[in-house]
């Protein structure tokens, strides 16, 4: 049960959360170790960083975290140590959090990592609509805007609109889109009404995807298209799955209303 409710939290804070928890269990460690082991003994602050960066690696993938965490689990600690040797200045720390939170503050909320979308995807969005016209297009979650400049050029698309909250990727897009054409708007997915749309595109993670296609399913109008880049709805069978011959495999996932 306590796992659980551990799996629902961010996975930055669960991250934090699981170092903080091996440190205390070290800390414990060291404080016992005279109990335990006759002194005197000797140990650097290196063994027990490497101990550290051991242990949250281990246990990461045990309390909810996704396997691949734990190479982040392990260099943060050994990070942190590296920056202690060469006194790195802590604003620069500061400037480099700052700067991941510009690009990345969906991922703390959403757990939506910034993705972005090859030419070999928009090609085949490209190929998707020719047989249509006047098509209403929106990227939900357009990172830098290259979806909705591109698919503002196509003849069948009368309207290409995107959505994007985190703060770095949002001015960039909003900056190219108002060059090159299409629309950029400051608004979270989830109040974004679909039922405008005839084609909506989503390149997100697999945790929003139960709850986004329940949104789908109840604003989208009969007959239109929903898309996700690799993350498929749970339980629900897309009408057509297009694999994609660019170098990391894309499959399209594609749904109609």
């Amino acid at each position: 049960m306590l796992i659980k409710q551990f799996t629902r939290l961010p996975k930055i804070f669960l991250a934090l959360l699981i170092q903080l928890l091996v440190l205390v269990v070290i800390a414990l460690g060291v404080m016992l170790a005279p109990y335990v082991i006759t002194p005197p003994y000797s140990y650097s602050l290196l063994v027990l960083v490497l101990l550290q960066a051991l242990m949250a690696a281990m246990v990461s993938c045990r309390l909810g975290l996704p396997c691949w965490w734990r190479w982040i689990q392990f260099f943060i600690p050994i990070g942190l140590y590296v920056g202690l040797l060469v006194e790195f200045n802590p604003l620069w720390a500061l400037a480099v959090f700052a700067f991941i939170w510009l690009v990345f503050s969906n991922a703390l909320t959403e757990r939506v990592p910034l993705y972005l979308t090859n030419a070999t995807t928009r090609d085949a969005l490209k190929r998707l609509v020719k047989s249509q016209k006047n098509q209403t297009f929106l990227d939900l979650g357009c990172g830098l805007g290259g979806n909705v400049v591109f698919m503002s050029g196509q003849v069948n698309i009368s309207e290409s609109h995107g959505v994007e909250t985190a703060p770095l990727p949002y001015l960039l897009s909003r900056i190219y889109t108002l060059l090159r054409g299409g629309r950029i708007y400051a608004m979270d997915m989830w109040k974004t009404d679909l039922s405008y749309y005839d084609l909506v595109y989503a390149f997100l993670s697999p945790e929003p995807m139960p709850k986004l296609w329940q949104k789908v399913k109840e604003e989208m109008r009969p007959g239109s298209v929903f898309i996700s880049n690799s993350f498929s709805i749970p339980e629900i069978t897309p009408i057509e799955i297009w694999e994609l011959s660019d170098r990391r495999k894309t499959t399209l996932y594609i749904y109609r209303l």
